[in-house]
């Protein structure tokens, strides 16, 4: 497991696997679109990627993106289904929790889910993130719960 911090060849899938699982859970929403057609956008003033690769294939993906208020959002995770229950998600978790900790100083970020996703809370919940808001979100349709993590 190759884990690799805003590798451009990586973006493509990036996007894909998350279209993927956006539209079998819910629906693209303007800011996917964006995210599909312009994927270096999460890689672009201080943003990154992470991917991890295995055999030379993105298995996983995810983002940590700054707001427009200068908080720090991860974002986007994406397991491909082929490869999910081999701890990448995990990986990937653990990867930008470091990241955001270590190399960039910060003390708390924070995400946006859905309730329908019961894989990934409780992936957030074994690594220590709290719930902080739940209920309809004023910007994304599918986002009716919000997570933090002290780091």
């Amino acid at each position: 497991m190759d884990i690799r911090r805003n590798d451009p060849s990586a973006l493509p899938r990036f996007a894909a696997l998350n279209a993927a699982w956006i539209e079998e859970l819910h629906y693209l929403e303007e800011s996917d679109r964006k995210m599909i057609a312009h994927p270096e956008i999460y890689i672009e003033n201080g943003n990154s990627v992470f991917s991890v690769h295995i055999d030379g294939k993105v298995a996983g993906a995810c983002a940590l993106k700054q707001d427009t208020d200068g908080d720090w959002e991860l974002t986007k995770m994406a397991v491909d289904p082929a490869f999910q229950g081999r701890g990448i998600g995990q990986a990937l978790m653990d990867a930008i929790q470091d990241y955001a900790r270590d190399d960039m100083g910060l003390s708390r970020i924070y995400l946006l889910s859905s309730t329908k996703n019961a894989a990934a809370l409780s992936l957030y919940r074994r690594n220590g993130w709290v719930v902080n808001h739940e209920g309809e979100h004023p910007v994304y349709d599918r986002c009716n719960i919000g997570m933090e993590k002290v780091l």
